[in-house]
């Protein structure tokens, strides 16, 4: 019985709706920028954010998978998702000429399991509004 719950639990760790949630549940200062529109980005080409005016929700497009994330304060939390399952994080701070700096990394895999949502590796991440 045991093993079925371990196996359960690893299997929803890299999810949206899992430790995917939780992640961008935790950044919770109110958002102090706007991030709607076309990004050229250094790493995944073209995305398309939107941001609904007063609210701190991103989602959109780009480089083949569906994005979710949050604004918090000048910083942007991005999820790239293939359906549900997580395959990158990223955390972009904003700059003072309307581009965004930060990095990704890959999602944790199950061989890792309980290390969080993904890996403490990071490479660096730049995108500009078009």
């Amino acid at each position: 019985m045991s093993f079925v719950l371990l196996f359960a639990t690893s299997l929803s760790a890299g999810t949206l709706d899992g430790r995917g949630k939780a992640w961008l549940d935790a950044q919770t200062d109110a958002p102090a920028m706007i991030v709607n529109g076309t990004w050229s980005s250094d790493v995944f080409n073209d995305i398309h954010l939107v941001q609904d005016a007063g609210s701190r929700n991103v989602t959109g497009v780009g480089y083949g998978y569906n994005i979710t994330g949050v604004v918090s304060g000048k910083r942007l939390y991005l999820i790239f998702a293939s359906g549900h399952t997580v395959q990158y994080c990223a955390v972009l701070n904003a700059g003072n000429d309307g581009t965004l700096m930060g990095s990704y990394s890959n999602r944790v895999t199950r061989l890792r399991f309980g290390a969080g949502l993904c890996q403490g590796y990071s490479r660096p991440m730049f995108m500009t509004k078009k």
